[in-house]
């Protein structure tokens, strides 16, 4: 009998967490439906969607899904697109002024945070972070967008992926974090793409 319920509990419990699953792969492709269509509604602006030379690539599932498009914001020596539905937030925590620091935001769990170091600073805390987001962690190969040569790595799963890039324009020290995207993403191609440092 005891056997008998605990398997019984074993199998309800895969059940909800495969239910739970679907339900997020759901709100993941209603999401991009939904992206899809109000970039197809808008029609885009050449000027702020990207960078249209490069079609995307055969695999991401056409046209409409890999163009992002969105508005320009300009922050200290920093301009970045915002993609549409995103947000942009000048600073940080400490100081809401600070050129140095900004994010765009899909949401407070999604989003790309951009930091200017000083190089010391900027391997430091590359590291730290190097050390601390362990799970499935695989370095990135160098990859140059807008310029800018990014190297790094990306850690975690599906469910909860990121990245960690560090690069230089100029004398610029700059570090950029991922978190909940993952670094092939067409938002990230197109938010690193647009990334101009005076």
């Amino acid at each position: 009998m005891k056997k008998l319920l605990a398997l019984s509990l074993a199998l309800m419990m895969t059940l909800a967490m495969v239910s739970c699953g679907s339900k997020d792969d759901d709100d993941k492709d209603k999401g991009t439906n939904d992206n899809a269509a109000a970039t197809n509604d808008e029609g885009g602006d050449a000027e702020d969607g990207g960078d249209a030379e490069d079609g995307g690539d055969a695999d991401e599932g056409g046209a409409a899904a890999e163009e992002i498009t969105g508005s320009t914001q300009e922050w200290g020596d920093f301009t970045v697109l915002v993609p549409d539905g995103w947000t942009f937030r000048g600073g940080d925590v400490f100081d809401e002024n600070d050129l140095d620091h900004f994010q765009v935001k899909k949401s407070d769990l999604t989003y790309f945070e951009f930091k200017s170091e000083t190089e010391d600073i900027q391997k430091q805390q590359y590291e730290y972070n190097k050390n601390t987001y362990t799970l499935n962690q695989k370095d990135l190969p160098a990859t140059t967008y807008a310029g800018i040569e990014w190297n790094g790595f990306e850690y975690g799963d599906d469910f909860t992926p990121g990245f960690e890039l560090y690069g230089k324009s100029g004398d610029k020290f700059i570090r950029v974090s991922g978190v909940s995207l993952k670094f092939d993403s067409p938002e990230t191609k197109a938010v690193l793409e647009s990334l101009t440092v005076k």
